[in-house]
């Protein structure tokens, strides 16, 4: 009798265990990173690391806040109203709140040409690189402008001449200049495609043009807040880079004028026989709203540039004045 209760008692303390551990790491999944049941968390799986493995962030496998319902309606009205006039073909959403990580889309998961956008990641493998190698960034290349095909939001040049690969990044972002962009890339390819693998981004080599989603775009600027993947400095500093962007008829339009955003826009326009056939317009980036900072995708395909830019800061606008009236 007393060896049955004695094994009775040892299964009890092995369940009891089992049980505590599996609580312990629910809550602090939950509680301390935020980690939900139906949340993935989404690690580096870097090769550059043997012993660990680092959390760049957490991808809500389902939409599920109903706090968004109104919202929701709201966007999606909008847009059927404008591609019923004529204005928009596609036109997607990928909203988060920075506070809960909650979030709502429409049409998020929708592919596109990011095409200017992918700047943010060719900033972001440079940063990542000067973490082994600081020099890089002091590095003079030089530079010989190119114009670009199609470009319809045209940049002010600068001089040719030769620039650190710091002064290059910078007038890439800020101008959204595409030579200095080509001129990056073709320094440093294999990394950038790196980061691509390394942020589980759709790769850049499988030839689709139209292959990056509104949710997809997000990881990058996420990834930047979350001060995940390069270190808090240099986070920062790419963040406080990308509110000089000079583009403000999309996001910045649609919000309050003291309000600090930092975004990258890109635009792709596609002919035939000297015939506009399709124009996209995007903005992503993180709008800086005091204590309730919240990120915001919004990716476009049409006709004309100008309906689409209306059509971005309209949805902005909802977005921003949701933000604002919400608990």
């Amino acid at each position: 009798m007393q060896n049955i209760t004695k094994s009775r008692m040892v299964v009890f303390i092995i369940i009891s265990t089992f049980i505590l551990g599996w609580f312990s790491n629910f809550i602090y999944l939950k509680y301390i990173f935020g980690i939900g049941e139906k949340d993935i968390p989404i690690r580096q799986n870097s090769s550059d690391f043997k012993f660990i493995n680092p959390l760049l962030f957490v991808d809500n496998s389902e939409e599920y806040f109903p706090e968004y319902k109104d919202l929701k309606n709201n966007i999606n009205d909008y847009i059927n109203k404008n591609i019923k006039e004529g204005k928009a073909e596609k036109v997607s959403l990928y909203f988060r709140d920075l506070n809960s990580s909650h979030w709502a889309g429409v049409n998020e998961k929708e592919l596109y040409t990011p095409s200017s956008m992918l700047k943010v990641a060719v900033l972001l493998t440079y940063l990542k690189i000067s973490e082994k190698n600081p020099d890089i960034l002091l590095k003079k290349v030089k530079y010989v402008h190119k114009d670009s095909y199609n470009e319809h939001y045209k940049t002010n040049k600068i001089n040719d001449g030769e620039y650190t690969i710091l002064e290059l990044l910078q007038y890439m972002i800020i101008e959204s200049d595409n030579t200095s962009m080509s001129l990056l890339v073709s320094l440093n390819s294999s990394e950038i495609v790196k980061l691509y693998s390394d942020l589980k981004l759709p790769s850049i080599l499988e030839g689709d043009s139209d292959f990056l989603s509104a949710e997809d775009y997000s990881y990058i600027f996420r990834t930047l807040y979350n001060a995940t993947y390069v270190r808090k400095s240099l986070s920062e500093q790419a963040l406080q880079l990308l509110t000089y962007t000079k583009f403000n008829k999309g996001i910045v339009a649609g919000i309050q004028a003291s309000t600090t955003v930092a975004h990258k826009f890109g635009e792709h326009t596609i002919t035939f026989n000297g015939v506009v056939t399709e124009r996209q317009l995007h903005d992503c980036g993180i709008v800086y709203y005091p204590k309730k900072p919240y990120l915001i995708c919004i990716m476009t395909k049409g006709k004309d540039f100008e309906n689409l830019e209306k059509i971005i800061s309209g949805i902005s606008s909802i977005v921003f004045d949701f933000n604002k009236n919400s608990n």
